[in-house]
């Protein structure tokens, strides 16, 4: 059975197609297929995230970042937290980048977590804290803004 994905989920995994001009899974993951809309939606967002292991999130947000969009309609709530942060910071980031307005639902209190998540080590917390985007830290999510570029 082939899997249609909307987002690549682990970009490690991609490698580029000279003669197709596209991105396409490398052999051990032959049974993907990815498909490019021209912009990704917080849902997407969402579905990569519930599908992804933990320490990939902050990829997977920078890749989103650089082709996601702001939409005033928010993603249902997934009932993990860290998910839910993410989406929600990330969204808002993106609406700053845009200089948009962030939709309400980026603000709401299940949005924003109780404690801070950092995927790093305990020694780049502080480091994290000072320079983590404000719609991250106030929503409890402690990553640098260079960790959240897409290359």
């Amino acid at each position: 059975m082939l899997a249609v994905l909307p987002w690549p989920t682990v970009s490690r995994f991609m490698t580029m197609s000279p003669e197709h001009g596209c991105r396409r899974p490398s052999a051990h993951l032959d049974r993907i297929r990815y498909t490019y809309p021209m912009e990704f939606t917080a849902s997407d967002l969402v579905a990569t995230l519930a599908a992804s292991p933990e320490e990939s999130y902050v990829r997977v947000v920078a890749d989103w970042l650089a082709h996601g969009e702001v939409a005033p309609a928010g993603p249902a709530l997934t009932g993990r937290p860290v998910i839910d942060a993410l989406v929600a910071a990330g969204t808002a980031h993106l609406a700053r980048l845009y200089e948009t307005e962030a939709p309400a639902w980026t603000q709401e209190p299940t949005r924003i977590l109780p404690s801070f998540w950092h995927p790093g080590s305990d020694r780049f917390f502080a480091y994290s804290l000072a320079h983590a985007p404000a719609e991250f830290a106030a929503r409890g999510i402690l990553v640098e803004q260079d960790s959240l570029v897409s290359v």
